[in-house]
């Protein structure tokens, strides 16, 4: 984990933000025989120029646009890559999952439909054997001695 003092300071992070103040957009009064797509094209570029300007003249927007695209891009390319693998590790697990209920569904059922003998009889063998396993264990610590 890292500490506080590696992460990027204030200064690192507003190299990001680069706002640089615009210029007053000015009209070409030459007039080129253009067509009228490209005098059309020439005239919405114009105007939207005068917009931006109209609205941030400090550059303040296209940066805060630029920010934001930068952000978006980076998180969309990070779902592309990153969802699909998530969606299917979480898939397989859900179907694991379902996997282990059916089975412990089933071993339930099974020991249900034994009669009590039956079960009585498997937790007195289990209980047989837990205690010979102690039992040992025991022996050979007698054995060995604590204090040798």
């Amino acid at each position: 984990m890292k500490s506080f003092s590696d992460l990027p300071n204030h200064r690192e992070l507003r190299k990001l933000w680069k706002q640089e103040p615009l210029d007053r957009p000015t009209s070409d009064l030459e007039l080129t025989p253009d067509s009228w797509v490209e005098r059309g094209a020439e005239v919405l570029g114009w105007s939207l120029a005068r917009f931006e300007y109209w609205l941030s003249q400090s550059g303040w927007l296209r940066a805060w646009l630029r920010l934001n695209l930068f952000v978006s891009i980076l998180l969309t390319s990070a779902g592309v890559l990153l969802l699909p693998p998530a969606e299917r590790v979480l898939r397989q697990l859900a179907q694991s999952s379902h996997w282990v209920a059916v089975m412990v569904h089933d071993l339930f059922g099974i020991l249900t439909s034994l009669p009590p003998v039956v079960i009585s009889l498997g937790i007195l063998y289990l209980t047989f054997l837990m205690a010979r396993w102690v039992i040992r264990r025991r022996i050979g610590r007698r054995g060995e001695g604590y204090y040798q």
